[in-house]
């Protein structure tokens, strides 16, 4: 998501700015290599409810890039059990192996046995999160052809594994932001996430799928992260999701063509608006109050979204 568009009420903590202590980058050296040394430590960005490190290691056998991923911080999601670092570690489990691009599990301290708070150690994938493309059609092309091999993880292994989905925020929780050009279908939005979402074979899901959760190198898409959310649930989360950021991020022309090419490669996929309003109300107790460009974008997409409806 865009940070500049959420309210301060979840500034990074302390220990999301601070490096991790001695005793978690001993824990992950040795997990790589106990005789290898450490070259570099360094932040990562990004992260609420992680502090992310990459860690440089050097072993008889090469170099190796980590990073330590910390469970630093409570977070909106704070009482789903579903939301934890041995959930995370498991959802890693399913990945390994599959055709999904994304970092995989090196070793886990769940219960924080080695480290000072539940950490993982995973593989560093090449390249940096996305700032404005210079291809969009082929940034967009990618973005929907990396969730058909997400989609396809063994549902029914990955029920045993993952949570249902289900929204971060209630809609009786929602209200009709101030800075609304449109109050009345944010409104009508809020009533629509409230009835019974259509029906849907469910799938395995990334859950938090929008551009900040990718990694770019070069012009191509290396690796899908954070897993922290993955779910069981309907595909049409993963689409709608996106697109309600990519609204924010670069207007309602991305995310129509986000929706063209992910059926373009997901051909029997029929989207229901009803996603696109129950994702973007789904934002509304994290927006900043005041009124922004990107707001006023998301504005005019739930107005059509609901039209639409």
């Amino acid at each position: 998501m865009i940070d500049a568009v959420f309210s301060g009420h979840h500034d990074h903590s302390a220990m999301v700015r601070e490096g991790p202590p001695p005793a978690a980058v001993h824990w992950a050296l040795r997990a790589v290599d106990p005789n290898g040394r450490i070259l570099a430590v360094e932040p990562l960005a990004g992260g609420i409810s992680h502090a992310n490190h990459a860690i440089r290691i050097e072993t008889g056998d090469g170099i190796f890039d980590v990073v330590l991923r910390r469970w630093v911080r409570a977070c909106p999601q704070e009482d789903d059990t579903g939301f934890s670092a041995e959930q995370e570690a498991a959802t890693y489990g399913l990945l390994a192996g599959s055709a999904v691009r994304a970092p995989r599990l090196v070793a886990s301290d769940t219960g924080a046995a080695e480290c000072d708070v539940p950490s993982l150690l995973l593989t560093r994938e090449p390249g940096e999160a996305p700032g404005r493309p210079t291809d969009m059609t082929g940034f967009l092309a990618q973005l929907a052809a990396a969730l058909p091999a997400i989609h396809s993880i063994d549902p029914d292994l990955a029920a045993r594994v993952v949570p249902p989905f289900r929204p971060y925020y209630e809609a009786g929780a929602l209200s009709v932001p101030g800075w609304a050009r449109t109050p009345s279908a944010w409104a009508r939005a809020i009533d629509i996430a409230a009835t019974p979402p259509p029906a849907t074979r469910p799938t395995f899901i990334h859950r938090d799928y929008h551009p900040g959760n990718t990694l770019w190198a070069d012009g191509r898409l290396t690796a899908v992260v954070d897993w922290t959310t993955a779910s069981i649930g309907p595909p049409a989360v993963d689409v709608a999701h996106m697109r309600a950021n990519l609204v924010m991020a670069f207007g309602i022309e991305a995310a129509d063509g986000f929706l063209a090419a992910y059926r373009a490669v997901a051909p029997e996929y029929a989207h229901d608006p009803h996603w696109d309003l129950r994702s973007t109300v789904d934002f509304l107790p994290e927006l900043s109050p005041e009124p922004k460009p990107e707001l006023d974008r998301l504005d005019e997409f739930v107005a059509r979204a609901a039209a639409a409806f």
